[in-house]
């Protein structure tokens, strides 16, 4: 028989033998009674989980973090006890703020240099002027109170050009604040071209441009004419809406007027070219100015024989130097 002291080492051995024994793993823990294990409270709102596939195809969550409001705790003088603010929302600057805050700034600007007077313009400043004054090209620009930043110089040049074809150069600058400096070139009218009762001032390059109703004075020279000029020939052609005579035409005018008796007017027709009308009433043509000195001394002998025979033409002409002719009507 075992003694007291053999058995309570039999059982002190069983009972480390069965601690040493490895639990089944199903085997649910046992909690003791009157512990209370604190779990995670489950929020009212749960976090939003999105499933989102993945280049290889599989899927895999995305989280997303929900914004929290910070709080400020207030500590008081009383131990142990503090006071709780309000929540406040975090205020974050995105780029869409930024854009709305530079179209209201840009908006608010704009319409400042639109109203403001001293970005208004008054009138333009016009230099170059002898024929024309600055009344005249303010009335076309039509600028007055108009934003400066609203003008087009180019246009401006362009208007300016096609109302006064008798500049010859138009340069418009603008400023700031309110400044429209217009410099321009006029033509220097040489000639009157009077043609089926409208008369037109011609330069020394041909340009053509409208005789002003202000104008007290004009050119000399005045060229009545029966028809149209000659066609410019293509090689001499600069400008198609402004060149309306060539420049060996104007020659040979500037070059027959020097020849013209006192008070008799210069003549063309497009038949007989250029000439004049004598006072004793007929009409002498002499083609162009070329050879003009050897047609003036046949032109001469002419007329002293026709005096001596007692004829009074009512054409002469003297075109071809070896072949003139005379007629007794038109």
């Amino acid at each position: 028989m075992l003694s007291i002291t053999d058995r309570f080492l039999k059982t002190i051995n069983k009972t480390r033998q069965a601690q040493r024994k490895p639990r089944p793993i199903n085997t649910p823990r046992k909690v003791s009674r009157g512990v209370k294990h604190r779990t995670q409270p489950r929020s009212a709102n749960p976090v939003p989980v999105m499933v989102r596939g993945d280049v290889a195809g599989l899927t895999s969550p995305i989280f997303r973090q929900k914004k929290v409001r910070r709080h400020y705790d207030l500590a008081l003088n009383v131990p142990g006890a503090e006071m709780r603010l309000p929540a406040l929302p975090q205020i974050q600057f995105g780029w869409r703020l930024v854009s709305g805050l530079l179209v209201a700034s840009l908006s608010v600007l704009l319409y400042y240099l639109w109203t403001l007077p001293m970005f208004q313009v008054v009138d333009a400043k016009v230099t170059g002027l002898s024929r024309l004054s600055s009344r005249d090209i303010n009335t076309v620009l039509n600028i007055a109170n108009q934003p400066i930043f609203t003008l087009d110089a180019n246009a401006m040049e362009q208007k300016i050009s096609n109302a006064f074809p008798e500049f010859s150069q138009v340069d418009v600058k603008l400023g700031l604040p309110n400044t429209v400096q217009v410099n321009v070139v006029e033509r220097l009218p040489l000639l009157k071209w009077h043609q089926e009762g409208r008369t037109i001032l011609v330069d020394a390059n041909g340009f053509a441009f409208p005789e002003r109703a202000l104008e007290e004075s004009g050119p000399a020279i005045v060229v009545e004419a029966s028809s149209a000029p000659p066609a410019i020939p293509v090689a001499e052609v600069k400008e198609t809406s402004m060149q309306f005579l060539s420049i060996e035409m104007v020659s040979a005018i500037l070059s027959m007027s020097a020849q013209v008796p006192e008070g008799a007017p210069l003549i063309y027709d497009s038949q007989h070219g250029l000439g004049w009308r004598e006072s004793q009433g007929w009409a002498v043509y002499f083609g162009d100015a070329r050879d003009i000195d050897m047609k003036l001394n046949v032109y001469k002998t002419l007329i002293k024989k026709l005096k001596k025979e007692k004829i009074t033409p009512a054409l002469i002409s003297v075109e071809y130097v070896h072949a003139p002719y005379y007629r007794l009507e038109q």
